[in-house]
């Protein structure tokens, strides 16, 4: 198969995946994966340990492609590792080690990508080491090509996603530390294939864009001893203000009871200020999208405006400009420190969810850092706005992400477009 066919079978593969499993609700009640819910349940209290050491794992059964029925072809291992929440408090995160049955063809170790998912929603049953294996982690569609570009895949669960509590959505410092102690623990867990040597990178999309992003900044002074080739950070929401404005009368508009519900979980303090917002039926909004998979958004007053949803009229937007919303929303803006390895950032420039603007600021940021960042920016006009096509279209620009990625484990020396 030559190179430019195998792009456009991998491109239609993303998107024709994506497409079926965005139609596919999951239920609450979707069926466990092997290991029932024990597995989740952490130890109390932790065992004393540091920062991504493993507390267990289990062989998983087989993780499926969306939409195909094929089986990934790889060990598949889950694990609950240590890692911390923002407030410096060990917590137990679950996730998943993919390791090809592909012999490695390339020079030294098997390469690792420490892989953030994108948006999965709040229920414990939306849990990626759960969905991929009963067919609807849509994430399994970038799996695939990085497996069979012959590399280990560490997927993080994120904190409180799948385990205890609820999960920290978009916290900028959760998901980053989340991501970069599932690589500890990976190179931790004895694989004749996963080890301290193997070369790391950072792959995300979306949420997981936003999580990439975010390891890449913290990796220098929180896992200084990891050294990473680069980072894909793709549509990564770099500014939640920009996410509130576009996500109002989106299909994603109940999405902001995941957005609140993340915030309040990761600071408690601030609980009672951020419920005042809402009248009954934004609380109804934020009760409901605890139990909700990102599939679930036609359940969740899909179209809908935030102005329904709050106690005075006013939009979820103009609130992110008054305390304590403000200063929560800017703590999770990317652009503030620079990443310690090359980025690639890939966006669509018609992106209906997570707007461009954010994208392109991070890159000016992240460049005028003198970090070497490569971009790949699509200008596919919105068709359907607000229906999230323009943003799954983005999901193209991890085709060119796959061949630079190559190229940073090759040992070439990255070059920026800034």
């Amino acid at each position: 198969m030559s190179k430019n066919k195998m792009i456009r079978t991998v491109a239609v593969m993303m998107l024709w995946g994506v497409a079926t499993v965005m139609v596919t609700p999951i239920s609450a009640a979707a069926p466990a994966a092997e290991g029932g819910a024990d597995f989740y349940t952490p130890p109390t209290p932790l065992p004393p340990g540091a920062p991504g050491d493993v507390i267990r794992t289990e062989p998983s059964v087989d993780a499926i492609i969306p939409g195909t029925g094929a089986v990934v072809d790889a060990r598949v291992t889950r694990v609950m590792y240590r890692s911390e929440n923002v407030a410096d408090e060990p917590v137990a995160v679950t996730g998943t080690l993919l390791v090809p049955n592909l012999p490695w063809a390339g020079q030294g170790p098997r390469p690792l990508v420490a892989f953030a998912p994108g948006t999965q929603g709040l229920g414990d049953q939306c849990a990626p080491s759960k969905l991929m294996t009963y067919g609807q982690e849509y994430e399994n569609l970038q799996v695939g090509p990085l497996l069979a570009a012959g590399y280990s895949v560490a997927m993080t669960d994120y904190v409180g996603l799948g385990t205890p509590g609820t999960h920290t959505y978009l916290n900028r410092v959760d998901g980053g530390r989340a991501l970069l102690n599932m690589a500890r623990a990976a190179r931790s867990m004895n694989s004749e294939d996963v080890t301290p040597a193997s070369p790391l990178a950072l792959w995300g999309y979306s949420q997981g864009g936003q999580a990439a992003g975010a390891a890449a900044e913290l990796a220098s002074t929180y896992a200084p001893e990891l050294e990473f080739a680069g980072a894909f950070a793709g549509s990564p929401a770099p500014d939640l203000t920009d996410l509130a404005d576009y996500g109002d009368r989106s299909i994603l508009s109940g999405g902001i009871g995941w957005v609140v519900s993340g915030l309040i979980a990761a600071y408690p303090e601030h609980d009672t200020a951020l419920l005042s917002i809402f009248n009954d039926a934004g609380r109804e909004i934020l009760a409901r999208s605890q139990n909700y998979c990102v599939f679930d958004a036609v359940r969740m007053s899909p179209f809908g405006t935030t102005t329904d949803y709050t106690r005075d009229g006013r939009s979820i937007s103009e609130y992110m400009n008054t305390e304590p919303l403000s200063s929560l929303v800017a703590a999770q803006r990317l652009g503030t420190l620079k990443p310690a390895m090359p980025v690639f950032v890939g966006q669509n420039l018609g992106d209906d969810i997570v707007a461009a603007r954010g994208t392109e600021r991070l890159e000016r940021e992240w460049c005028e850092m003198g970090v070497p960042v490569q971009s790949a920016n699509l200008a596919v006009p919105q068709i359907l706005p607000k229906t999230g096509l323009g943003h799954v279209i983005g999901f193209v620009t991890a085709v060119p992400a796959l061949q630079w990625l190559k190229d940073r484990f090759d040992g070439a020396v990255a070059t920026s477009n800034c």
